[in-house]
């Protein structure tokens, strides 16, 4: 992760947060400020979603759970952005194939 700037006051009520044992850590105060951002939001968690699928970060079934919707709605999306799905061959369904094919034609 980046290192990141926080402004002075900010940190001060962070620090001020963990101090109380509000939160156990600095570290869960921006987990919870962040997860409350996406409630908030939903459009940041779909564009983080796609931005992460574009990248091969994750997979697209994981891109519609983090953008907190279904397959489907996740495919019309990118549908939707003329973006292109990317599939790419699993070399594990080549292998199933094969065992496959063999039990059939013993």
């Amino acid at each position: 992760m980046t290192d990141i700037q926080i402004p002075p006051m900010m940190e001060k009520k962070i620090h001020a947060l963990t101090e109380t044992k509000y939160y156990p850590s600095t570290s869960e105060a921006i987990k919870d400020a962040f997860e409350t951002l996406f409630a908030t939001k939903p459009t940041l968690k779909i564009i983080s979603a796609i931005h992460l699928y574009t990248n091969n970060e994750v997979s697209v079934s994981k891109a519609a759970e983090i953008a907190g919707v279904s397959i489907e709605e996740f495919k019309e999306t990118l549908a939707s952005r003329d973006m292109k799905r990317k599939i790419y061959p699993d070399e594990r369904i080549d292998e199933n194939v094969r065992m496959i094919l063999k039990h059939t034609t013993n």
